[in-house]
């Protein structure tokens, strides 16, 4: 991939995803992936196409930056990570001082915003950024809506000051620390479970390596028997590692 030119500005996060969702860069030839549709008003409007209806896709067409396979993953992430910062989940917090990282929805499309900063003498500035679905103006733009985070914060922190009292404090944390036993005692209980689950795994592979292999049935009823307990296992440490995803994600959340 060529560096790109300072003529062409900086490289934002809408021109890294082009790349990124540019099948060229595995080396496929494509063609019809956009369809444009005359507007009322005049001009034209342009759609992304999902790949089954594609005029034209041919693999290995050039020499390749990165292989199809890697190119598929790189999508599959992105999907993943627009999904995680929908409306039902909350986005990473992450380094700078804006308010609401990862809280902030579009009032637009309803989509999930992310966070700027420009560098200013007072230091850093946050601004509000909306990617969502709005096609003309992402066309025109580059993105839905864009709003500056200072007066934004600035109302946020009169309103948190004034909502959280000490009494507010208090009780916020109680109700959290209750929260944190109850949950710390499910995993207590479902530790056990996986315990409970491996310890009968392990009976059943002893059993099956002390029988007779001459009496074929009795070993191939063992070997099921361990199978099966095996399996046992392995489900219960999926859903042990799913129900503290999920309890970690509540816990975030409270």
């Amino acid at each position: 991939m060529r560096p790109v030119s300072h003529s062409r500005g900086d490289l934002e996060h809408n021109r890294v995803t082009r790349i990124l969702r540019n099948p060229r860069y595995a080396g496929a030839f494509f063609y019809g992936r956009t369809r444009f549709q005359k507007k009322v008003e005049g001009g034209d409007r342009s759609r992304d196409l999902p790949r089954q209806e594609w005029h034209t896709l041919i693999l290995d067409a050039h020499p390749a930056y990165i292989t199809w396979r890697d190119y598929e993953e790189n999508l599959r992430r992105l999907q993943e990570n627009a999904q995680t910062c929908g409306l039902e989940k909350r986005c990473a917090v992450r380094e700078g001082p804006s308010l609401l990282q990862g809280l902030a929805i579009c009032g637009v499309c309803g989509s999930r915003m992310t966070v700027g900063y420009r560098q200013r003498k007072a230091g850093l500035a946050p601004f509000y950024i909306c990617q969502g679905p709005r096609e003309v103006d992402r066309i025109e733009k580059g993105y839905c809506q864009r709003v500056s985070g200072y007066s934004l914060d600035k109302a946020i922190g009169a309103l948190l000051v004034e909502t959280v009292t000490p009494l507010a404090l208090e009780v916020a944390l109680n109700v959290q620390q209750e929260l944190q036993s109850r949950w710390d005692e499910a995993d207590r209980l479902r530790r056990l479970q996986v315990d409970r689950a491996r310890y009968e795994s392990e009976l059943a592979r002893r059993r099956f390596l002390r029988v007779d292999p001459d009496n074929r049935l009795v070993a191939a009823s063992l070997e099921a028997e361990w199978n099966s307990k095996l399996h046992a296992l392995s489900e219960a440490e999926q859903n042990y590692e799913r129900q503290c995803q999920t309890d970690q994600l509540k816990i975030s959340t409270v």
